[in-house]
C-alpha cells in the first residue's frame, strides 16, 4: 500500500488468505488488531522505502506474529517507527511468507 494514499487517523483492514487485521497509523507508528489468522503462519509487516514496494535495503522489517504465538484473534499489535533512522517510507506492507 502506498502510504500517502492513505490518510493518517482512518482505520484499514487487510484481507489476506492466512489473516485479517486492522491498522491505523498516526504518521510514524502503526496499531491494530489481528481479527482472524492461521496460528501454523507468520505475519510479517515491512516499512517500504520505496512507493511500489520493491525490496531495498532502506526497507524495515518486523515480524508481528510467529506461528503458534499471540497475537491471535482480537490481538492487538503496535510497531513503533524507529527513532534511529533519519528517511520516511513511502508503504508499508502486511505478508505471510510461505
Amino acid at each position: 500500500m502506498e502510504m500517502s494514499k492513505l490518510p493518517a487517523r482512518k482505520s484499514y483492514q487487510v484481507n489476506h488468505e492466512d489473516f485479517v487485521l486492522q491498522f491505523f497509523f498516526n504518521e510514524r507508528d502503526v496499531y491494530g488488531y489481528v481479527l482472524k489468522r492461521n496460528k501454523s503462519r507468520s505475519i510479517h509487516f515491512r516499512w517500504c522505502f520505496f512507493r511500489s514496494c520493491e525490496e531495498s535495503a532502506y526497507d524495515f522489517h518486523k515480524v508481528l506474529a510467529q506461528p503458534f504465538n499471540p497475537p491471535y484473534a482480537s490481538g492487538f499489535f503496535s510497531i513503533k517507527f524507529p527513532d534511529y533512522l533519519n528517511y520516511s517510507f513511502q508503504g508499508i506492507e502486511f505478508s505471510s511468507p510461505k
